[in-house]
């Protein structure tokens, strides 16, 4: 339980620094509609592949025990 609590934490952290990544690198360069739209493809790509690495986490743990 504690394990997963941790990967939670982990993954929280993680979308919320990518997801304010291309605000930093392209404020100021492009317009602020297309910088948000390239914030939330971002975002719903990271979540995409966090919710596969946690599944493929759960797949191991399962097979483990």
């Amino acid at each position: 339980m504690k394990e997963t609590l941790v990967y939670l934490l982990i993954a929280v952290s993680s979308l919320l620094m990518i997801s304010y990544t291309p605000h930093m690198f392209l404020d100021g360069l492009i317009e602020d509609d297309l910088k948000f739209k390239i914030q939330v493809g971002v975002t719903i790509a990271w979540a995409i592949g966090l919710f596969f690495l946690g599944l493929d986490i759960v797949k191991k743990r399962k097979g483990l025990k």
